[in-house]
């Protein structure tokens, strides 16, 4: 990481986001961070203990303006569409979903009867223990495996789709290792599907995206401003400080600048959509719960959210996230 005007190593939000945690979460949990210094381990302890309660993705208005973007219909998710467009007429494919967390998108998948195969591999044993029961829950048989992707030898079988959703970003040198790791698992005229984050590394955002972020969250009247405890109020959004996010996931977008032009250069492109986020992702963050309730009122912010980051994603020709169907090149 080059140090440069858009670059910060310790900013104020990275005290106020320490203070808070240990208001809310105690001191305890601020020092087991230090006592698993390993990569794997900070790694795996990040989303053992992540909970998405107040994440801008949670929000129904936003996924279906995405699904929108997508296919035209904002009531139909990535996975139908692309079983639909992609996939209609195939029978007994295998699908693996790498970083597939709690499982949530390989059993949208999983859910078609044209897959035999479908698994998932992920670094948290607690996502893997927890995808196992969605899964049981919902009838549905997929394979789990607990390791880091990178170095296992569980994984036996090549696949015809793998999916990144949000995960992708989360490797170092994107582009050797989709060279090296992804296309030796794919089967001939294999997919690759992704629903990426594509923004600036280790999320250093840049000045106009939180000067427009911070523009708008003064607008937002104070209830839905308020934070997870129901107290504090959001009053400004910060670029996260490089020693923290190496501290608390040092897998957090390392490459994520050259996620787009590493799928281009290992696979054919069969559809690629802009997504956005610029804006929505650092403005909701921490707030999103407030956003919740299905009235006018809300639906009305919402929306002028999605307008405003619009206007400023058209002024700015910037894209911080992506949708994409890729093919493994014919040899």
């Amino acid at each position: 990481m080059i140090f440069n005007k858009e670059t910060t190593l310790v900013s104020i939000g990275d005290f106020v986001d320490v203070y808070y945690k240990i208001k809310t979460r105690g001191i305890n949990f601020l020092l087991s961070k230090f006592s698993r210094l390993s990569y794997k381990n900070r790694v795996s302890s990040k989303w053992d203990s992540f909970v998405s309660k107040s994440d801008f993705w949670i929000i129904p208005e936003i996924t279906k303006t995405w699904n929108y973007k997508i296919s035209g219909d904002d009531t139909l998710t990535y996975e139908d569409y692309v079983c639909h467009k992609y996939f209609e007429g195939k029978e007994n494919l295998s699908l693996l979903a790498v970083g597939c967390g709690e499982g949530k998108h390989e059993r949208n998948f999983a859910k078609y009867s044209i897959f035999s195969n479908v698994a998932g591999i992920d670094i948290s044993k607690d996502s893997i223990e927890n995808a196992k029961i969605l899964a049981a829950e919902n009838n549905l048989k997929i394979n789990y495996y607990c390791d880091d992707f990178r170095k296992t030898t569980l994984l036996k079988d090549k696949f015809d789709v793998v999916l990144f959703d949000s995960s992708l970003h989360h490797f170092d040198k994107i582009d050797d290792f989709l060279k090296n790791n992804i296309l030796s698992i794919l089967n001939e005229n294999g997919y690759v599907v992704v629903f990426e984050y594509c923004g600036p590394n280790r999320l250093q955002w840049k000045k106009s995206q939180l000067k427009e972020a911070n523009k708008i969250l003064k607008s937002i009247p104070l209830r839905f401003r308020k934070l997870i405890d129901g107290k504090n109020i959001k009053t400004r959004v910060y670029r996260p400080g490089l020693l923290r996010m190496l501290l608390v996931d040092p897998s957090e977008a390392p490459d994520s600048e050259n996620l787009v032009k590493s799928l281009k250069n290992n696979f054919k492109v069969l559809e690629e959509k802009k997504l956005g986020t610029n804006i929505l992702h650092i403005l909701l963050k921490g707030i999103a719960h407030n956003f919740l309730i299905d009235d006018d009122e809300t639906k009305e912010l919402i929306h002028n959210f999605i307008e405003k980051e619009n206007d400023f994603l058209n002024l700015s020709g910037e894209n911080d996230s992506i949708f994409g169907v890729y093919q493994k090149r014919t040899s």
